[in-house]
């Protein structure tokens, strides 16, 4: 019987290794959450997220077998998502200036 696309040991040999490389950028995440440097910390944590996120959507979400709709969507949710957070930041900023 061979291993085709949707049998469980093809599913287990595509889904385990990023499954590792996700719990390994965790431990990397928590690890440099102590670091001592201030600005380096914000800028790896930025950088562990995306990374993380890339692996969610390309594997597990399966958009590099997707349609164009379905990308489409994707980078809609990541539009959104980055007006949010220029919203939040543009917020933030705004009572760090006032006192």
């Amino acid at each position: 019987m061979s291993a085709g696309p949707d049998t469980p040991a093809a599913l287990w040999r595509r889904n385990l290794p990023v499954w590792a490389a996700l719990m390994a950028l965790l431990a990397l995440s928590a690890w440099a959450a102590y670091w001592p440097f201030k600005t380096l910390n914000t800028v790896t944590g930025f950088a562990i997220a995306g990374a993380k996120a890339g692996l969610v959507l390309l594997v597990f979400m399966q958009l590099r077998r997707a349609s164009g709709l379905v990308r489409l969507a994707a980078a809609c949710g990541l539009f959104w998502a980055a007006i949010l957070f220029t919203l939040t930041l543009a917020d933030v900023l705004s009572r760090l200036a006032g006192g």
